[in-house]
């Protein structure tokens, strides 16, 4: 009476594998409907839409039942998101096409339970087994063998019920659906990645006319390995989640435990005194018990704000792997651009001190304060810190620092009786305090009971770090230290060379002349170091020799000429310093001398081969100067050695080789021959151990509908974390200069020790929106592509 439900068709209804025991039709059928019901009327979805939060509702519980009372905002019922519907418009809001899918899946699977559970409609009495195709009745058994006694039945087409379901599963829609224009009723087959959206070719003649646009199965491969990098930053950001629930959860325990062990020690030490102090027993209890009800209190209002980022987490990872498993391509690209902005929205949507529970188990209990009978007596209490005796040590000299490079200082917490104190605070402050300013600093809390103070002076001066507790200074407080000038100190004063579209790379030549490529107008263009004047520009649309289609990095080698990455042509082209073109090399693929979009280009010092970031068949090729091939290092993947999405390279004086391994979010450095040295960035140490790096160094929002991402402070034990890196530049002095998708460029000894960075998200002067290519000239000036802002920054 409740038949398995087809292995196949559970598992395009659930979007997972059935295992060995699929469940039953019914169950099957119940999870479809509740699948299918709007959380927000509780009836079946009518014309579903997907929220940029990834839910799905109907279009008129979103939109309102009439037009005269549209809606202007809605706040989802699942994850509390407000989204401003006027903003996005009557059509912004994309339709579920996965829940149209489960809609068919629904009605096969309605139409097989109904064939399974059909009474044979001859008898009436059993149950069908066949159907009688000319009669168009089903029969049983033994109404099938009456069918074979008469002559004018025996030529009947009978057919068993199992093929009747077979032809039903047949009828099931594929899941590849025609998406048409809603402009031009045309089907979408190209994708517009100036408006990141699908549109038709007759959208190509008029709304996106000159855009950059493809044919969807041809970006679909690259978007679709965008969103599955979100899928796992997702992941990821979930696992921390869960972790961090279980700590919730074991710290509850501890609490239990230890207000469990105190209250025998109660017990113990009451039972010890007179009869008198009985009533004293029950006020001890009774405060140990308010005590740690606050705290599980505390700790549970907590917990309720991580549940629901793990639920807002655990939802937007479903719809994107259902997406991903039944929707098409266009399907896939119409959503992709909200699951990433999405995804970015929840990364940044809590504060690293939330997944901490706020609450500790540090009562105490102090029997021998019970000097006489009912005297005055704390009972039960906390375990305070005594700031007087707390004491402050550093790895460096704490009487001298330096300009835009961090230093630290180490609090070790000591209680009442110089013990240690193990339990982290929130209440220490820190100041650096000079004759004409103040700077905050930043106080990063360990569970091991130790805290880093951290700062970063900009200006060479005396100073005195204050560091306190409650307001009251820790023992030595305040610091005496001299701040001195360092030899990477960036005068943050940039001028700008404006009027570029889509700046990537950028270069020097020996003239001090600034070589910036314009993606957006496939050109480039020469500036005199001043950035007054544009002194010449070559390039157009196009694969013709000298022509561009999306270029990336450019180079100059000893004789000025110029080696241009042709990203969309899988080229590299070579101009003469005047911009005539010499020769060109590569086409797509994947063997020597092929690339598939390379990035950056760069010419070692030593041996005059030319490095070539080969970004989607993620490994790195050596030309010589002539383009001949010579080898080429890495492959795709995350261990020592291996890359995922190169795109820049750098060489230090030894001729060591550094690769931005993007997508791995780190540095390698090789040897001359190609073989793995080191790595770093790719995590944040902490006194307690390395945290992931997408969420130790990076903070993410959402501004005005745009993926904006800040700097946070970085480690301050001397390593840290980076995020995208797009651009590489090495000095003379042996800094490592690395562009990062936090909107800012950090600086590094060759070691990988961290040294500043600067730089946050805005338009103004230091500010960036995507930098990208870095150079630096003989002169130590500093040139930025700050890709968003169209525009390049001088420093």
């Amino acid at each position: 009476l409740n038949p398995p439900c087809p292995s196949h068709l559970f598992t395009a209804a659930m979007s997972v594998d059935t295992g060995p025991t699929p469940p039953s039709l019914a169950e099957t059928l119940k999870k479809v409907e509740e699948m299918l019901t709007c959380g927000h009327c509780l009836y079946s979805y009518a014309d579903p839409r997907v929220l940029p939060c990834l839910h799905v509702f109907c279009r008129c519980c979103i939109y309102g039942p009439t037009n005269d009372r549209r809606s202007t905002v809605f706040c989802c019922p699942a994850c509390h998101t407000v989204t401003d519907l006027t903003a996005l418009g009557e059509n912004g809001l994309l339709p579920a096409h996965h829940v149209h899918h489960l809609f068919d899946i629904r009605d096969v699977l309605t139409k097989v339970d109904s064939l399974q559970e059909r009474q044979c409609e001859k008898c009436e009495q059993e149950r069908a087994s066949s159907l009688c195709r000319d009669c168009g009745q089903y029969i049983c058994v033994e109404c099938i063998q009456t069918h074979e006694l008469w002559s004018e039945l025996r030529s009947h087409d009978i057919v068993p019920i199992s093929r009747v379901i077979e032809e039903a599963v047949e009828m099931l829609p594929p899941k590849r659906r025609t998406l048409r224009c809603s402009k031009h009723s045309k089907e979408l087959e190209l994708y517009c990645r100036s408006c990141a959206e699908l549109i038709c070719h007759n959208c190509t003649v008029q709304q996106h006319k000159k855009h950059n646009y493809h044919i969807v199965s041809d970006v679909f491969p690259n978007l679709k390995e965008a969103v599955g990098v979100n899928a796992k930053l997702l992941r990821g950001t979930l696992t921390l989640v869960n972790e961090a629930l279980e700590e919730f959860d074991a710290c509850a325990g501890r609490i239990t435990s230890q207000r469990d062990s105190l209250q025998q020690d109660i017990d113990e030490t009451i039972r010890r005194l007179h009869e008198e102090l009985e009533s004293r027993r029950k006020e001890f209890t009774e405060q140990l018990q308010q005590i740690a009800d606050e705290k599980m209190r505390l700790l549970a209002l907590q917990r309720r704000k991580v549940e629901t980022l793990q639920k807002q987490l655990d939802d937007a990872l479903a719809f994107t792997d259902r997406h991903m498993k039944t929707s098409s391509e266009g399907e896939v690209l119409a959503v992709s651009r909200h699951i990433v902005r999405r995804s970015v929205e929840l990364v940044n949507s809590y504060q690293p001190d939330i997944l901490i529970p706020n609450q500790a188990a540090n009562m105490i209990f102090k029997p021998e304060r019970l000097q006489e009978v009912c005297s005055p007596y704390r009972g039960v209490c906390i375990a305070f810190v005594c700031p007087a005796k707390c004491l402050v040590s550093s790895t460096q000299p704490m009487e001298v620092a330096f300009t835009n490079i961090q230093s630290t200082a180490i609090v070790h917490l000591k209680d009442e009786n110089g013990a240690d104190y193990f339990n982290p605070l929130k209440h220490i402050t820190a100041t650096l305090v000079s004759s004409s300013d103040t700077l905050q600093c930043q106080v990063d809390h360990h569970t091991n009971g130790s805290h880093i103070v951290s700062y970063t002076p900009k200006l060479p001066k005396r100073y005195r770090l204050s560091i306190q507790i409650n307001g009251i200074h820790v023992q030595g407080s305040p610091f005496m230290v001299l701040v001195k000038r360092s030899s990477s100190d960036i005068v943050m004063s940039p001028r700008v060379l404006k009027g570029l579209k889509r700046p990537c790379g950028v270069a020097c030549n020996s003239k001090g002349e600034v070589l910036v490529v314009e993606s957006g107008l496939y050109k480039v263009s020469v500036y005199t170091l001043g950035g007054s004047n544009v002194v010449r520009r070559f390039g157009s649309f196009g694969s013709a020799p000298g022509q561009f289609n999306d270029p990336d990095g450019i180079t100059v080698d000893g004789s000025d000429n110029i080696l241009v990455v042709d990203s969309g042509n899988h080229r590299i082209q070579k101009f003469t310093a005047e911009g005539e073109f010499i020769t060109t090399v590569g086409t797509k693929g994947d063997g020597p001398l092929q690339f598939n979009l390379p990035t950056n280009i760069r010419i070692h010092p030593q041996t005059g081969n030319v490095y070539v970031c080969d970004q989607y068949n993620h490994r790195v090729q050596i030309m010589k100067e002539d383009f001949s091939f010579v080898g080429s290092f890495g492959r795709e993947g995350s261990e020592d050695g291996d890359l995922y999405g190169p795109s820049a390279v750098a060489f230090d004086g030894a001729g060591n080789t550094y690769v931005c391994d993007t997508w791995n979010n780190r540095i390698q450095v090789f040897d001359p021959s190609g073989h793995f040295l080191r790595k770093f960035g790719d995590k944040r140490v902490e006194g307690d151990g390395a945290q992931d790096p997408l969420l130790s160094s990076v903070h993410m929002s959402v501004n005005r509908g745009e993926v904006n991402m800040d700097p946070v402070p970085f480690s301050s034990e001397g390593t840290s974390g980076v995020s995208l890196p797009s651009g590489l530049y090495i000095d003379c002095d042996g800094y490592v200069f690395v562009t990062e998708a936090t909107n800012c460029v950090s600086i590094f000894k060759t070691d990988g020790t961290f040294v500043t960075s600067f730089g946050v998200s805005g338009n103004a002067l230091g500010e960036f929106n995507t930098p990208h290519g870095i150079a630096r000239n003989s002169e130590g000036v500093v040139c930025v592509s700050d890709y968003g802002n169209n525009r390049v920054q001088l420093f």
